[in-house]
């Protein structure tokens, strides 16, 4: 339990916003409450979800960081000549694995979401299993897990270990129940596994992970009607913003 600094009341931490290094309740941060509609807020995405109106949110597509210890790869990388430029410049900076509170967070994404919606996480393999459980215990239904084919093949740092990868996963779940609008789609990628590569026709050439216009579309129209409201808690590039403002 802690206490809020503007009233001393004593709250969970699921019930208090972090703001400015100060931790304020739902009631004492009501005013920073009303946030708008196709906006962007540069916060801290834990708390940040705390500001949103319950139930208000229509359907969840986001890609939190996965992969980012780079510190590890670097040697790797710089002898191959795979290293981006930018980490070339930042040999000695420590990369750090994402690192988060799953639980708070998946409380977080059932609270501000509708009943009888869908929510789609991009995620590493080391993430799958901390992602079910903590989604699971916060009420969600673990649905599917999606294979995207990406139509580029990394390149092997284990020397052998493992085999290449070229594709990712997708964390596919479910409050409540709602069927997907399946008939929006061309019926061949209605499947679990599907093809997009993703640097074709592709505006977004300086990112290192880019999403293809195509699968976000194909998500956001299986998954949610027009003028719902989409999050994207972990906006990145802003590519899923952009999919779901064209649509």
């Amino acid at each position: 339990m802690l206490k809020c600094f503007n009233c001393g009341d004593e709250h969970f931490d699921d019930d208090l916003i972090l703001i400015n290094q100060e931790h304020l309740c739902y009631n004492c941060a009501n005013h920073l409450r009303n946030m708008g509609v196709n906006e962007c807020y540069n916060l801290d995405c834990q708390q940040g979800l705390k500001l949103l109106r319950t139930e208000s949110i229509d359907l969840i597509l986001t890609d939190p960081p996965y992969a980012v210890n780079f510190l590890d790869k670097q040697d790797a990388l710089l002898a191959i000549g795979k290293a981006p430029d930018g980490k070339k410049r930042d040999i000695y900076k420590t990369y750090q694995e994402f690192n988060c509170d799953y639980n708070l967070l998946a409380r977080q994404f059932y609270r501000v979401l509708k009943n009888d919606t869908h929510c789609y996480l991009f995620a590493g393999y080391q993430q799958i299993d901390d992602w079910v459980i903590a989604m699971q215990n916060a009420g969600f239904k673990f649905n599917q897990l999606l294979n995207w084919e990406t139509g580029i093949t990394k390149f092997d740092l284990t020397r052998g270990y493992k085999y290449l990868e070229n594709k990712e996963q997708i964390l596919f779940f479910q409050k409540g129940w709602r069927r997907l609008e399946y008939h929006r789609n061309p019926k061949e990628l209605f499947r679990s596994s599907f093809y997009f590569n993703s640097r074709k026709n592709n505006e977004n050439e300086w990112h290192l992970c880019p999403r293809p216009y195509e699968l976000l579309k194909m998500l956001i129209l299986n998954s949610s009607n027009e003028n719902d409201l989409i999050l994207d808690c972990f906006a990145g590039s802003g590519e899923h913003l952009i999919s779901a403002m064209k649509l």
